[in-house]
């Protein structure tokens, strides 16, 4: 039996379905599109159960690891978002005056998550307890989380301060495979 070809309005509709469930997931342009050796590494690491902490300068290409870890997820059939961590604090807040519900249940709840930038948000005491709240019920949940940040463990364990800043950092390491990105700026080219 020979199989059928498809028509030109199905290939068409299958690219906007693709391209709906990247956006959805957080990419947008070359993040779209995005593929590098990290972000296939990150992926592998997110098939064994494992998260990914990137660390390194800006424009070293974090984000564009995790964005393409997303998006071979979402590829895979799999449910993954890539939000920055301002982002994430921003729409929970935005709960308070009457926006979206469930910000912080559906990030807990993606197969992966990318938080991207942690460390730029202000670190108040309820951000703290949010990020924790969140990597730690992933964590209990068996749900990888991809964290990028310009700051070592170590240094972002020090801006948060205190007890918290510890325990973050505790559940981080306990999470996520450390991996240095290093080399010059990719945007400044």
């Amino acid at each position: 039996m020979q199989a059928r070809t498809q028509t030109s309005e199905e290939v068409e509709a299958l690219h906007r379905i693709r391209a709906s469930r990247l956006r959805k997931a957080g990419l947008f342009g070359a993040y779209a599109e995005a593929d590098s050796p990290e972000g296939c590494a990150c992926f592998q690491r997110y098939a064994k159960g494992r998260g990914s902490y990137l660390w390194g300068t800006c424009g070293t290409g974090k984000t564009y690891a995790a964005a393409c870890a997303v998006r071979m997820v979402v590829l895979d059939g799999g449910r993954a978002k890539l939000m920055t961590a301002k982002a994430l604090l921003d729409g929970i807040k935005a709960e308070w005056d009457g926006g979206e519900r469930g910000t912080l249940e559906r990030a807990e709840r993606y197969d992966l998550l990318a938080l991207d930038d942690l460390g730029m948000e202000r670190p108040t005491d309820w951000a703290k307890e949010t990020i924790t709240r969140l990597i730690d019920t992933r964590t209990m949940r068996g749900l990888p989380t991809i964290i990028t940040s310009n700051y070592r463990l170590g240094q972002l364990r020090d801006i948060w301060g205190g007890v918290e800043g510890d325990r973050l950092a505790s559940r981080i390491m306990g999470a996520c495979e450390r991996v240095e990105m290093s080399g010059p700026d990719r945007r400044a080219r």
